[in-house]
This record gives C-alpha cells, sequence and structure tokens, in this order.
C-alpha cells in the first residue's frame, strides 16, 4: 500500500476524535473529573478537575505575559505536577512545548533553546542554578520556577530574584483564569529532540493529532489487557522523553488510570510503592528492571504488579528469564522512535517473543524493505523497517532537506533500523543502523562523541563503537591513535570531555590506545573490525 491508500481513515481500525491534546482531556474530564488520577511521589493527589484549574491559572498568566499561539515554552523539569499543568497551560493558549533534559549540559540546553526559539522557560530552583549563564543570553517573555510541588510559601533565593523569575505558587494563588483552548488537532504539540536516524541533533515536530492518535492506538493494545490487572501506572520514566511521555502519562491517562508520577528512579523507592500503593503497571528502559533485580525485589509484595513493558533499548534474556522467576510477571516489549510518537510496535498481551519488539500498534503499518532499493523483501529476509500511520511526525523543526530524505518517495518514514519479520507478524531488531549506541535506553551518537575527541591536541585518530553492559546494555569505547611521539591516558580523555561539555552519559567508558585503526580503500574507519575484535 501507498502512504495514501493506509493513511486514508476509512482503511484505520480506530476512529480518531477531532480534538486536541488538551481538548481531548477536557471531555474526558468529565467522566472522571473527581476521581483521584495522578500522584506525585505517591502521596499529593490531584483530581482531573484540580489539573484544570491550575491550568487556568497558569494560562492567564501566560496570555498577560503576551505569549501568543505558536510560541514555543521550554519544560526543564523532572516529572512532576508541574511539568503536567505546565504542558496543559501552554497548549490552552495555543503555544508548543518543548521538552529539555535536565540532564543535558548547559551548552546542549542552550542550544535547544535556541533552535526552538524558545518564549517561556519553566524550571526549577535547582535547575536554574546550573543555567544562570545560559539563561542570561536570551530574552524570554517569561521565566517560572517550581520550587516545590506543594506550592507552599517558601523563601525565594537571591538567585531566582536575580535571574528574574516568577514563582509558580505566586501564580496559583491567583484567582483569575484562562478558560479558553486555542489548540487545534493539527497544531504542532511538541517539538522533541533527538537525533533520529542520523545522529544530528533536530526536534521532531508532533501535532496534537500525532500524540493522541498514539496514546488511543497504544491503549488499543492496553484493553486487551484483564481489567483486574489494572489500576495504578508507575510512571518513572523521564517525561521529557517520548516513551515516558506517552507510556508514563498521556495514555494512561486518556483510559482514566491513577498514575503515581516518579521524580526521580530509585528502586527501593519504587518496589516500596508498588508493595504499598498495589501499583499493577511499569514501564521502563532495560537498565531499569537490571536495577529493581538489584534492588533485592524478592523482599518486597510486588504481587499487585501485572504489566510491565520495556522499550528504548533490546532486553536482554537473562534479564527476562529472571524477572519472570522472581515476580512471575512477563516482561513485554515494545518499539518505537520519537519520529512516532513514539510507539508504533509491542508483543500481544500474554503472547510475547522474547527478543522481539512484536507487533505493529492498530493502523500502524510497517514494512521491511533492501536498504538501498527500498524495495520489499522477502518474509524472513533482513532489511530497514519502514513505517506509516496517524502517529508518524510531521517533520523536524527547520530542517526540510532532513525532512525530505528520512521519508521514502511514498512518504514511509525510514527508521534505519534492521530487522526481520515472522511468519506470524512478530518484528525483530537485527541491528541499528549510522552505529547507534543505546546506553540506559538513550541515545548515543559516536559520530558526536568522535568530534568532541578530535579537538584533543594529541588525537589523531578516534573511533567509537558499542560494546556490551551488564547493566547499561550497550557502552561507549573509544579508540584512539595517537599523534606521533605523544602519550595520553583514559582519565585525560574522560576530563577533556567534561571540559567539552559533553553530557555524562555520552562520555566512553572506556578508551583503547591503538597504533593504527582498520580502514576501507577509500579510507573509511572498519567500525565492524573493531566490534568483532572486541567480541573474541
Amino acid at each position: 500500500m501507498s502512504k495514501l491508500e493506509v493513511n486514508d481513515p476509512a482503511n484505520w481500525k480506530i476512529e480518531y476524535p477531532n480534538f486536541s491534546v488538551y481538548g481531548y482531556f477536557l471531555e474526558l474530564s468529565k467522566k472522571f473529573e473527581e476521581n483521584r488520577i495522578l500522584f506525585e511521589e505517591g502521596e499529593q493527589q490531584f483530581t482531573a478537575s484540580k489539573l484544570i484549574e491550575m491550568s487556568n491559572k497558569l494560562a492567564k498568566f501566560f496570555d498577560d505575559s503576551f505569549v501568543e499561539a505558536n510560541d514555543t515554552i521550554a519544560i526543564l523539569l523532572p516529572n512532576s505536577i508541574c511539568f503536567v499543568v505546565s504542558i496543559f497551560a501552554a497548549y490552552q493558549i495555543g503555544a508548543k512545548v518543548t521538552l529539555i533534559n535536565p540532564r543535558l549540559s548547559q551548552k546542549e540546553i542552550a542550544f535547544q533553546l535556541t533552535d526552538s526559539e524558545t518564549k517561556v522557560i519553566i524550571t526549577n530552583d535547582t535547575l536554574c542554578q546550573n543555567i544562570k549563564e545560559v539563561l542570561s543570553q536570551y530574552q524570554f517573555k517569561a521565566k517560572i520556577v517550581a520550587t516545590d510541588y506543594n506550592f507552599e510559601e517558601h523563601k525565594i533565593s537571591e538567585l531566582i530574584s536575580e535571574c528574574d523569575f516568577v514563582i509558580m505558587s505566586s501564580i496559583m494563588e491567583s484567582q483569575e483564569k484562562f478558560l479558553e483552548n486555542r489548540s487545534k488537532e493539527d497544531d504542532i504539540a511538541f517539538l522533541l529532540y533527538t537525533g533520529g536516524t542520523t545522529g544530528t541533533a533536530k526536534a521532531v515536530m508532533l501535532k496534537h493529532s500525532n500524540v493522541l492518535a498514539n496514546a488511543l492506538q497504544f491503549n488499543e493494545w492496553a484493553n486487551k489487557i484483564p481489567t483486574e490487572h489494572t489500576g495504578l501506572v508507575v510512571s518513572a520514566l523521564p517525561m521529557c522523553h517520548s516513551f515516558g511521555l506517552q507510556c508514563g502519562f498521556f495514555a494512561p491517562l486518556f483510559r482514566g488510570e491513577k498514575i503515581a508520577i516518579i521524580p526521580k528512579f530509585d528502586p527501593k523507592a519504587i518496589l516500596k510503592l508498588i508493595e504499598e500503593k498495589k501499583a499493577t503497571s511499569f514501564y521502563g528502559v532495560p537498565t531499569m528492571y537490571v536495577a529493581l533485580l538489584r534492588a533485592d525485589i524478592s523482599e518486597y509484595n510486588t504481587a499487585s504488579l501485572r504489566v510491565c513493558v520495556s522499550g528504548g533499548a533490546a532486553l536482554p534474556k537473562e534479564v527476562h528469564a529472571e524477572f519472570k522467576r522472581v515476580t512471575d510477571v512477563e516482561i513485554t516489549e515494545g518499539y518505537g522512535l520519537t519520529e512516532c510518537s513514539p510507539v508504533t510496535h509491542i508483543n500481544p498481551y500474554g503472547a510475547s517473543k522474547v527478543n522481539s519488539i512484536g507487533q505493529p500498534l492498530a493502523d500502524t503499518f510497517a514494512k521491511i524493505v533492501d536498504t538501498d532499493t527500498l524495495e520489499e523483501i522477502k518474509l524472513g529476509e533482513k532489511g530497514e523497517i519502514i513505517i506509516t500511520g496517524p502517529q508518524v511526525m510531521k517533520g523536524y523543526w527547520g530542517k526540510g532537506m532532513e525532512s525530505i530524505k528520512v521519508f521514502t518517495p511514498e512518504g514511509w518514514l525510514r527508521t534505519g533500523d534492521i530487522a526481520h519479520v515472522d511468519s506470524e507478524g512478530y518484528f525483530f531488531i537485527v541491528d541499528r543502523s549510522k552505529d547507534i549506541i543505546i546506553s540506559g535506553g538513550l541515545k548515543v551518537y559516536p559520530r558526536e562523541v568522535e568530534e568532541v575527541l578530535y579537538k584533543h591536541p594529541k588525537v589523531s585518530l578516534t573511533a567509537v563503537i558499542p560494546i556490551p553492559d551488564e547493566y547499561f546494555g550497550e557502552i561507549g569505547k573509544a579508540f584512539i591513535v595517537l599523534k606521533e611521539g605523544q602519550k595520553a591516558n583514559p582519565d585525560e580523555m574522560k576530563e577533556f570531555c567534561i571540559e567539552q561539555s559533553l553530557t555524562k552519559y555520552k562520555i566512553p567508558k572506556s578508551f583503547e590506545f591503538i597504533d593504527n585503526l582498520p580502514l576501507s580503500a577509500a579510507g573509511k574507519v572498519l567500525k565492524r573490525e573493531l566490534i568483532k575484535r572486541e567480541k573474541k
């Protein structure tokens, strides 16, 4: 099928409502507005009507600050109620949202603020201290600091005053409200930054219709879960990433499940919450499941836990088996990418195949094609996954040529991931193109790391490859050829990466100094030879 055929609503199984994300939430809130649907750290409870009230107040502040439709509002926060309210308030006035990972370096944060043309930033008192210099470089319509999720009175630090922040709690004390919803289904909802399939930092443009469609697609899968196995979702994945945002918040919110919002992943605290609150669902990357197992999971009562989903990286067989042995819960693997809002595949509940990413979601069309010709290949053969469906992004923000290149001539999204599919329609990822390293569910692009290392005055040649790691799944290893007569050591290289503002998780965990790198006839570094060497 061509994109035109498969994306014709007449061919879709789900009827998608003509609402923006916030508009759809308003409709649903009429059904459960007084249900306690959100928890923060397992204690603070919020109803849908309370969220709407808080959103109305923040939206009023935005409107008074001359924030306009299509302006960008940046959220630099850990998971929190303020995070949620900020998204909804931005949508009320028709603005789009960019989510900034708190783990990014100042340099990376500065790039995202500039590239996204941010007009408003919302952060907390801890993070604003880390980015004081960055903030001084920009003109914002508003800067908001959320210092306490209880919105209690607190002392405003000199730094907050110096940076001209408005305190979130003071906004919440106002009685004025903005009651409109200016967002539309075709508006851009998010600019989510990713390396995509090329390794270049860029913003994925997700429309409201993309995000809402993916939530409903995922919930079509979730509706197959027995009712007694549902109830409370633990949202410990960072919501600044698409996996945590969609599966840990929007999808469960729209299906009416309670959500426990966790600011920071702490395995023992998570297990205690599961035991005390009788949580039923947990979504995580493989390293989270490893951490739960290492936290003496058998000492906690996890009998209520029935749905565990893993994504972001391949789940090792050993982790899958050990988790099943200890908890009697089968981890369900799924797959997606930010460009698809993000979920495209998942194993049917109760019918998983180990090491498979499962089957496409409803109204998601996936094919395996030859990477060079883009012709569909035979069943069982390896090729690149290409995808189309209502959740696929509009394109990359401000990058027209890259947006064109990532789609086939017929409009299918090229994932860059190599896979095969079996006779039952289960997909299996067998390799990742562009040498992307997936470390703890986070993407590390070797080219970015290599460019930093090349800045070192002693470095002649370098190549960064993934090597297996029991905890992170994969970590980076750098091979370095020094310039003649030079000497160096791993600590020197690590310190240099830090000085160059390379984010901590991107810094290679090991360095090896060698005389020569394997090269092709054209002078290209043969990374596959280095990978083979590491496996010996």
